[in-house]
């Protein structure tokens, strides 16, 4: 009886060779990744407490930028003093003045009349820059680090603003802030929309 015609298995032999070069290739990179994993941190349960006063953080330019509240308001309150003193208490002049003030503060500015309704809405100067994220020492602690210390666990919560090219940042500060036992909740926001504190918002709940 003879033998049927030969089978070429060259095009079957490629296909193979490319699946086992990609599996290996995988294998490689999940490899690498847990090799540079230096701290593992468990993921708390939601805390939804609301007796917690927040600490506002901003993730851009996969830098950090803190927003001091405090000196944002205080900056509100000595512009109101001025403008009346300017206005001799004249309403509507005060209103005129007050519609052409911008309050600044590092990083941003803010419409000053919106803080009359009690809001702060913060635009973003897109072209300032703010600290990178990295671990210091017990004699020289990095600046988030350092902020970290000014903040009290059992009284206040870190909320960070994250950009979307800042997702990495926020990761690493997340890491380090747990690991003070500091909650931390976030709010994703876009390339370069403000960022509005004070009534009205959606409540930002704690990590």
């Amino acid at each position: 009886m003879g033998k049927g015609p030969d089978m070429d298995l060259s095009s079957f032999q490629d296909i193979m060779t490319c699946i086992l070069g990609i599996l290996i290739l995988i294998i490689l990179l999940t490899g690498i990744d847990a090799s540079q994993i230096t701290v593992l941190v468990a993921t708390p349960k939601e805390d939804t407490s609301s007796d917690r006063r927040p600490v506002f953080f901003e993730c851009r330019h996969n830098t950090l930028l803190a927003i001091d509240f405090d000196q944002l308001s205080k900056e509100c309150d000595e512009v109101t003093e001025r403008l009346r003193e300017k206005t001799n208490g004249v309403e509507s002049e005060f209103i005129k003045e007050a519609a052409q003030t911008m309050v600044s503060i590092p990083g941003y500015t803010m419409d000053y009349t919106y803080s009359l309704m009690g809001r702060y809405v913060l635009v973003p100067d897109m072209g300032a820059k703010g600290e990178e994220v990295t671990r210091g020492t017990a004699e020289e602690p990095s600046w988030f680090e350092r902020q970290l210390e000014k903040v009290d666990p059992e009284a206040e919560f870190i909320c960070f603003f994250v950009r979307p090219d800042s997702y990495q940042v926020f990761q690493k500060a997340r890491v380090l802030a747990w690991s003070k036992n500091i909650s931390v909740a976030c709010e994703v926001q876009d390339e370069k929309n403000p960022i509005v504190l004070g009534p009205g918002g959606d409540r930002v709940m704690q990590q």
